[in-house]
């Protein structure tokens, strides 16, 4: 008597280029839920996808009703799919519980259009994704393994994300929903450049205006007083400028990191916590070698920003005066310096 296969709990859905990524992560489903690969539908994988001669979108539309949940792999591929879409349509038409999970280099931008009111989780936040795992858990009645099996697959697959990630391909077409973004930042950032354009235009003629004046013996030293007082404003500008980075890198604790490498002073993140992947992701740290990959802009920009800040000290001989009165660190070739001038983690 030939087998009876269960009622698959929980219909993957995803691209087919993705395949290395949808393996893994089929794995980490069943570890973390305490299921076999029988109780997930995927079309991708041997056994576990459209019985062979049937007929394959017949049994994409049974498998999608007989699912309990569907947890969706939304990468760049996955958002170019007709088939894929209609995979969450019918999700959404059949009320079933979707789990949505975006794929960088997507962002939850993607999911505006196609999942409008379901919150979703980035597949490389490891908190979001433990919290998600638990509630698939939960909505299916699972019985949950101990709390070090989960936390293992969860690891394991974490480490494995840097390398997943490189399988994972490129957008052809950019989403609207990211496309409409990006233009009304380009127009606000327009508008904030225009207006800060016709200040300066006004202050300039402004010191034009002033240059004509007869007495210039005294208008050169008004323009001494206000270049004497301008140092702190030239201090915290130059000094945004490094800050600005970290949102770039994904953290303070990342740029400490980065700063101590432009000291002269290598410093490895710990590759097993999670906030060294961004760096990785957007090529700033070299997994493979282990070193600060010194040509990319980021790393360029903390070097100038580096050089800018000194600079200013250095053109400004009572700026050192002062901060020493303050009590406050002057060199920025010490950690210190900037650990306390941008309140870093230590």
């Amino acid at each position: 008597m030939p087998k009876q296969i269960p009622p698959a709990l929980i219909f993957l859905s995803h691209s087919v280029a993705d395949k290395d990524l949808v393996e893994a992560f089929e794995g980490l489903l069943t570890r973390a839920l305490n299921i076999t690969s029988e109780r997930i539908f995927c079309s991708s994988l041997e056994g576990q996808g459209v019985t062979k001669g049937a007929n394959f979108v017949d049994s994409i539309k049974h498998k999608a009703a007989e699912a309990k949940a569907v947890v969706a792999l939304i990468s760049p591929a996955y958002m170019e799919s007709p088939f894929c879409l209609a995979e969450l349509g019918a999700a959404w038409v059949l009320n079933t519980h979707r789990f949505p999970i975006v794929v960088p280099p997507n962002s939850f931008e993607v999911m505006q259009a196609t999942l409008l009111g379901v919150v979703g989780v980035k597949i490389d936040q490891e908190d979001a994704l433990t919290q998600l795992l638990e509630d698939i858990g939960n909505t299916l009645s699972l019985p949950a393994p101990t709390a070090a099996v989960r936390a293992r697959a969860l690891r394991d697959f974490i480490q494995k994300w840097p390398i997943l990630k490189e399988s994972v391909g490129k957008a052809k077409r950019v989403d609207a929903a990211i496309h409409n973004k990006a233009l009304s930042d380009l127009t606000t950032s327009r508008q904030v450049w225009e207006a800060t354009q016709a200040d300066l235009d006004k202050a300039n003629a402004h010191i034009a205006a002033l240059k004509q004046t007869k007495d210039r013996v005294e208008v050169a030293k008004v323009s001494k007083e206000f270049e004497d007082s301008d140092w702190e404003m030239e201090f915290d500008i130059a000094l945004s400028d490094v800050s600005a980075i970290a949102d770039e890198v994904g953290g303070s604790r990342i740029l400490r990191h980065m700063i101590l490498d432009c000291l002269g002073k290598p410093s490895t993140p710990d590759l097993r916590d999670s906030y060294i992947e961004r760096v990785i992701e957007i090529g700033v740290f070299d997994h493979e070698t282990k070193d600060w990959v010194q040509s990319s802009d980021e790393m360029k920009a903390l070097k100038k920003g580096i050089k800018k800040v000194a600079a200013v000290l250095e053109a400004h001989k009572e700026a050192v005066a002062d901060l020493k009165s303050q009590g406050k660190r002057y060199s920025p070739s010490d950690i210190r310096f900037w650990e306390q001038h941008l309140r870093l983690p230590t």
